[in-house]
């Protein structure tokens, strides 16, 4: 066994001490998830005060995750006479109403003053659960206030914490209030720049508010996650007929960043014998007392009394009756972050106009889904709805599309991405078995291990001890062309890999690392070698040992004596789990299979857990556990790099001695098999 030395201390941070959880029926935890949103309650009327699509997506998701078998508590701020704790019926979810400034609504611009009183009321809250040991594994903060206030709770308790923000002030002197969302405070700006760089992960609703969070506030890319919403597919569905052209809707908080009054002055730039009816579905702010008056003083302008009609704030099923009713929607906001109306209207059937700015460039597909204008000048958007309206086949094949690029989304869907980023940001106890042994990996060749299961080395290794097996040198392994290559089939390329593979594990967390066969990874008998089996394709679908497979390879070895030989090294350091391929054997290599042939007897022999990664094509239905582990890229790179004679980084991708490109991998999905 070889013990690493020089590699830097494990990095440990307070890590609770978690009573047992629920059980999936493989044996992985579920989760205990706590989300904070400290300004407004999920439950309220999306459209309503401050209320929008934020309140869709928290509710939304934590339903799918409760649906999961997840434990999901809410934390916001007590602003009525609801009871401290809810469980909201049907849901699965629980409700904790926390004490901060008056129990009334107010205007998201005081709501900051009672940041500190949020937290400190967090703080007790937790310290009650930690003294039952039922800490949540991941608190996940959506928009700044909640985020300034949970993170010092999160790291006194040792709870990774996640932020998301749904919306980034605009700053700099070009952005006013129709442009961006202001902040409401001089806090808010150092508050969303706080909580980008010292959160464990970002999780983002869109590409677009993920550069944001990078170029605006700081935020490490590689602890950027993209999480899209979903749509419920129930409440948000097609009519039976598409409806009599008539109706155009725009559905969101009455602010300026909305551009409602784009909107209304472009529909008096449409013809007036085809002029439709629109709906204005949303109610104002406190914050924006004056804007809704704004936009009747426009409707009065343009005298079009008798074309447009605002209906307040609708729940979600009277806002999908009316997408339903309508031939379009309209999203002219300044800016989104992703633009939920625009993916909830062509559930319903209703291709989307929108601005093609932030999130709204993923959330309508240009041309396709619907059209998305550069411009702000009405009468080009009046253009752009008359155009369609006179358009039938177009609009007939824009609706079909529509339909098709929502039905992709799903709140399931959704909840399933994020619970990824919980998994990876949580600690590993909430997955692994019991105890205080290491956990052992075991892979086929030097480079494997960085390649495939380097993430999650890295990321077990700043909780728990990590062990490496590697079962061959990788003897057939060739040489990238440079200067390396004249080391290709010299007694020195074995020692140059040793080396590579040494420094590899190092940036990667290992503790100790032996190869099979050799004590203590060596069970009876002198030690032995085994070699790297090759490969080729048997069938189309099927890889086999090469032709020329060495008697003393891999796969002409027994699985009885390799087995014995993991088990040994397993009993040897009093493993806690078994980590190696699952039957695909990854990409199919026999090597790969054997390792995991081998890995299962000896984790029976050993009696500790067998835990297997699985393959892209793998299709059982068995429970299973992802992992997003993309902010370990910087350890995983620096890993890889150190197998140049293999293996070559060239921005996202790995180049192999060949010249076959792959992608570079972190996520992870993970099936306890025993």
């Amino acid at each position: 066994m070889q013990c690493l030395v020089g590699v830097p201390p494990i990095a440990r941070r307070a890590t609770p001490d978690f009573a047992a959880a629920a059980k999936y029926p493989d044996g992985m935890q579920q989760l205990r998830i706590g989300l904070v949103v400290l300004h407004t309650s999920p439950f309220a009327p999306p459209g309503a005060s401050d209320a929008g699509g934020m309140n869709v997506v928290v509710q939304a998701q934590a339903a799918a995750l409760a649906a999961a078998g997840h434990e999901v508590t809410i934390f916001t701020r007590r602003s009525d006479d609801a009871p401290d704790f809810d469980d909201v019926a049907g849901s699965g979810l629980r409700v904790r109403h926390l004490p901060a400034g008056p129990p009334t609504p107010l205007p998201k611009s005081e709501i900051d003053r009672h940041v500190d009183e949020f937290a400190a009321a967090l703080r007790e809250h937790f310290a009650a659960m930690a003294a039952d040991g039922a800490l949540p594994h991941v608190l996940h903060s959506h928009h700044w206030m909640s985020g300034v206030a949970a993170l010092d709770v999160a790291a006194e308790f040792g709870i990774p914490h996640l932020q998301s923000f749904h919306s980034i002030a605009a700053t700099g002197t070009s952005h006013d209030l129709g442009r961006g969302e202001p902040p409401e405070s001089p806090a808010r700006v150092p508050g969303e720049a706080r909580c980008a760089q010292e959160s464990d992960g970002i999780v983002a609703v869109s590409r677009a508010e993920a550069r944001t969070a990078v170029e605006r506030l700081g935020a490490d890319p590689a602890r950027v996650g993209v999480v899209g919403p979903g749509v419920d597919h129930h409440v948000f569905h097609p009519p039976a007929a598409a409806p009599v052209p008539g109706v155009i809707v725009a559905a969101a908080r009455l602010q300026p960043l909305k551009g409602i009054d784009l909107a209304i002055q472009a529909l008096a730039h449409v013809s007036p014998d085809i002029r439709p009816k629109l709906v204005v579905a949303g109610a104002g702010s406190a914050d924006f007392a004056d804007y809704e008056s704004e936009l009747h003083r426009l409707v009065a302008e343009h005298a079009l009394e008798a074309h447009v009609e605002f209906v307040g704030p609708l729940g979600r099923a009277e806002l999908a009756d009316l997408l339903r009713s309508a031939t379009l929607t309209l999203v002219p906001s300044h800016s989104e972050t992703y633009g939920l109306i625009a993916l909830e209207s062509a559930a319903c059937g209703a291709p989307v106009i929108a601005s093609d700015a932030g999130g709204l460039r993923e959330a309508v597909r240009d041309g396709e889904s619907g059209l998305l204008l550069a411009t702000r000048d009405p009468a080009e958007w009046g253009a752009a709805v008359e155009s369609l309206l006179r358009d039938d086949d177009r609009l007939s094949t824009m609706r079909t599309a529509a339909l098709r690029h929502a039905a992709s989304r799903t709140w399931e869907r959704s909840a399933a991405e994020l619970e990824a980023h919980y998994w990876g940001a949580a600690s590993p106890a909430a997955w692994l078995p019991e105890g205080d042994g290491p956990v052992v990996l075991l892979h086929a060749h030097p480079d494997d291990e960085s390649i495939q299961t380097g993430a999650l080395m890295h990321a077990l290794g700043r909780h728990v001890r990590v062990d490496l097996i590697t079962a061959t040198r990788g003897e057939r392994g060739e040489v990238v062309p440079g200067p390396l290559a004249a080391l290709a089939g010299t007694p020195e390329l074995d020692a140059h890999r040793r080396g590579e593979l040494a420094r590899a594990v190092a940036h990667l967390g290992v503790t100790s690392h032996a190869f099979l066969g050799s004590p203590p990874a060596r069970a009876v008998g002198e030690p032995r070698r085994y070699r790297d089996s090759g490969m080729r394709w048997v069938t189309e679908t099927l890889a086999g040992p090469a032709e020329d497979a060495p008697e003393d390879s891999l796969t002409s070895a027994t699985i009885d004596e390799a087995a014995a030989d993991v088990a040994a090294y397993l009993r040897d350091v009093g493993a806690r789990a078994l980590i190696t391929y699952d039957r695909l054997g990854g990409y199919g290599h026999p090597d790969h299979v054997r390792c995991h042939e081998a890995g299962l007897r000896a984790a029976e022999l050993a009696g500790v857990a067998f835990i297997e990664v699985l393959s892209p094509d793998n299709d059982d239905d068995a429970p299973s556990v992802s992992l997003a582990l993309g902010h370990h890229a910087d350890a995983v790179l620096a890993a890889l790099r150190e197998h140049a004679s293999q293996i070559t980084v060239d921005g996202a991708d790995l180049v192999h001695s060949g010249g076959q490109r792959t992608p570079i991998t972190y996520d992870v999905e993970l099936r306890r098999r025993r």
